[in-house]
């Protein structure tokens, strides 16, 4: 599906001006697949797994992928500006604040942003739990999900060797049905 450039432009600044924390995913996921359809649920999570392990934030990762896969590579910058632009210019304002007049610990912004973050953790949460069952669609997809929870979330192996590990048997156990 191609999509115009400035409609691309808007949905991810929306999405860079709404998202917070570790919702950004979960808000392109909401955005992208459930609003506008641009995606399949498939299409987004095969997208996410790529983007995880490439280096660098997901979170951009993710916009500039899906705006070169929806509008080109011109497509792919104009996704990563529109969704960078809103939090680089809070960051910056709010840096230039913090410089001006200092930080008050016990503040109503603090707890503020304690509720900020809890939201994100929900919002997080719940995109999950409704990726769930398309991710976790087989007995070797639910396998190799609990190998990578068990080596890195229980053991608290290094990433690196989890993926060194695990992306060669996720290949070798999904390379036919990619044909």
């Amino acid at each position: 599906m191609r999509v115009p450039l400035p409609q691309l432009f808007t949905a991810f600044l929306y999405i860079g001006l709404t998202a917070f924390g570790g919702g950004g995913t979960a808000h392109i996921y909401e955005l992208m697949v459930v609003r506008r359809g641009w995606l399949s649920e498939r299409e987004f999570l095969e997208t996410t797994a790529v983007c995880r392990v490439l280096p660098g934030p997901v979170f951009a990762n993710l916009a500039a992928h899906l705006g070169a896969r929806l509008g080109g590579a011109l497509g792919g910058l104009v996704a990563l500006a529109g969704v960078l632009l809103p939090g680089s210019s809070l960051m910056l304002l709010l840096s230039l604040a913090y410089f001006r007049f200092g930080a008050q610990p016990g503040s109503s912004a603090e707890g503020a942003l304690s509720g900020v973050a809890a939201a994100a953790i929900g919002l997080v949460l719940a995109t999950m739990l409704r990726q769930v069952r398309v991710g976790l669609d087989s007995l070797k997809a639910i396998l190799l999900a609990l190998a990578v929870f068990v080596t890195y979330g229980l053991l608290h192996w290094s990433l690196l060797l989890v993926l060194l590990l695990t992306v060669p048997v996720g290949v070798a156990l999904y390379w036919q049905e990619a044909e």
